[in-house]
């Protein structure tokens, strides 16, 4: 999956995340809350009869009207996380209107790769999906979910903004990687003038 996303739109932070998607729909702004609580995000929604809406086009709010593609169906795309795999692992079970899976997916401005990123897709071309149905369904299981890995996340990601950023396996510790970060690039000056610099190999002795 790849998106293509405006030149002036900010991707590695986000402002009101959660008010850019409540401008489109009621049900957005909800589920983009929710969904920050389960360690994921809301980044895009696409059906036959509206244009793109989602935090990734937020200037589609400005220009509402836009002739939708040619694209028929409906897809709604999540930031990966296992708490949200779970739910609409758990919707997907359904019935058989739609199908929910993980996927690999571009981000791109200006023919540039800012990020490939893993997320998860919801998608169908039934005919008889019905998108205001599926919202209602997905509002239902996120209420209904008990556990929050970050209840506080909504709250700080509208006020101060909301950083995205990779890690490259969802296995890697965060702090760990942290740690390490910063131990290489501590330069050791002190060391290397009490004990010199790393030995270098004589090519003399080299047959």
């Amino acid at each position: 999956m790849e998106f293509d996303i405006e030149t002036w739109t900010p991707y590695r932070c986000d402002f009101k995340p959660i008010t850019t998607n409540l401008l489109f729909s009621a049900a957005l702004g909800y589920i983009a809350e929710m969904v920050m609580c389960l360690e994921s995000e809301l980044l895009y929604m696409w059906n036959d009869e509206d244009c793109p809406v989602g935090t990734l086009v937020p200037e589609n709010l400005i220009r509402p009207n836009i002739e939708p593609d040619s694209h028929s169906g409906f897809s709604m795309v999540f930031a990966y996380s296992e708490a949200m795999e779970k739910v609409l692992h758990g919707m997907e079970g359904e019935g058989d209107l739609f199908g929910a899976g993980v996927t690999l997916c571009g981000i791109w401005k200006s023919s540039i790769l800012l990020e490939e990123c893993k997320v998860l897709v919801v998608a169908s071309t039934n005919p008889l999906f019905d998108c205001d149905e599926f919202l209602g369904s997905l509002t239902s299981a996120l209420s209904s979910t008990k556990k929050t890995v970050g209840g506080n996340v909504p709250y700080f990601a509208e006020r101060f903004g909301f950083r995205r950023f990779s890690i490259p396996y969802e296995t890697d510790d965060v702090t760990e990687l942290l740690i390490s970060g910063i131990l290489s690039e501590f330069e050791f000056d002190e060391t290397r003038r009490f004990v010199g610099g790393p030995n270098e190999l004589s090519l003399d002795d080299c047959p």
